[in-house]
């Protein structure tokens, strides 16, 4: 693993850790959270070799933003209606869904890099042995 990548992790441990303890009080903790499992997702599909950003990771990256972005917005409507003690708007499930979207190609995108750095790796020991 490039050492990017386990820094990224840090950084991912360390919001995920703070985002779950902070959530027991503030809601904008849980949305930390989010953002850190992204982050950990991004550091996880590096690619092999020495440019470790491949674009499976700009995938990963995308799709972990909008699942961010969607879990936020979605539960700040569901919150806002909550507090107002209104009807959900009709926008809480267009999100819910973009959200649900987003973290399935997000997990989709980690575990193609993973399957391609272990072609990668016996397609090298393959050739060299």
């Amino acid at each position: 693993m490039p050492l990017s990548a386990r820094r990224l992790v840090l950084i991912a441990a360390a919001c995920i850790l703070v985002g779950i303890l902070a959530g027991r009080f503030l809601f904008e903790g849980l949305i930390l959270a989010a953002a850190g499992i992204a982050v950990l997702a991004v550091a996880l599909s590096y690619g092999p070799g020495s440019r470790w950003f491949s674009p499976v990771t700009w995938v990963v990256c995308v799709a972990g933003t909008l699942w961010t972005a969607a879990t936020a917005g979605y539960w700040m409507s569901v919150s806002a209606a909550a507090d107002a003690a209104q009807e959900v708007p009709a926008v809480a499930s267009t999100l819910f869904y973009i959200g649900v979207g987003g973290l399935v190609i997000m997990a989709g995108g980690v575990v193609t890099a993973a399957v391609l750095r272990t072609l990668g790796v016996r397609r090298i020991s393959s050739a060299g042995g």
